[in-house]
């Protein structure tokens, strides 16, 4: 009798620890990977187009400069994508980010894997022709979100006053 109580106990103890490993590894693998955004510094500026900005230059200009051309827009600037150290999602997912400026006026993405604990600076650059929604002088939300899987872990939002240019290399002209 005494050799089937142990067997019993014995028994029990594989059942319930079988259960548990397999229900660890089941609800693990699930879930999805984990990131927050812990910097987000946008720029937005746009190029005003004029008739001739250069009246002197027979329309050859020499410069270095930065920022959007005449006519054009730009999103500048960082964002820092960090994935928690005790995130139990998979081991190396890949995530996306989309940067957008006033609801789609502009549109940068990236995609980038971090492993469980990794980070990842990514350098804001775009350019597109200027649109209507956006002049020099006023406040545009710029909004930043992390997928994966089709789901949102992480979201940021920043309220960004539009720069004005009115023309590139003003300081050298």
């Amino acid at each position: 009798m005494r050799r089937f109580a142990i067997a019993g106990v014995v028994l029990l103890f594989a059942i319930v620890g079988g259960a548990a490993a397999g229900l660890s590894a089941l609800t693990t693998e699930d879930r999805p990977a984990n990131a927050t955004v812990s910097t987000f510094e946008p720029q937005v500026a746009v190029g005003n187009q004029s008739e001739d900005p250069y009246p002197d230059s027979d329309g050859v200009v020499t410069c270095n400069d930065r920022g959007p051309m005449p006519g054009n827009a730009g999103l500048s600037g960082s964002l820092v994508v960090e994935r928690p150290i005790g995130d139990d999602g998979p081991s190396e997912p890949s995530f996306g980010v989309t940067v957008s400026v006033d609801d789609g006026a502009l549109v940068e993405t990236h995609t980038v894997a971090l492993p469980t604990g990794g980070s990842e600076r990514l350098v804001l650059f775009r350019t597109a022709d200027r649109p209507p929604s956006l002049d020099g002088g006023d406040t545009v939300p710029v909004r930043a979100s992390v997928t994966t899987e089709n789901t949102t872990v992480a979201t940021a939002s920043r309220s960004v006053q539009v720069a004005e240019r009115d023309r590139p290399c003003a300081d050298q002209n």
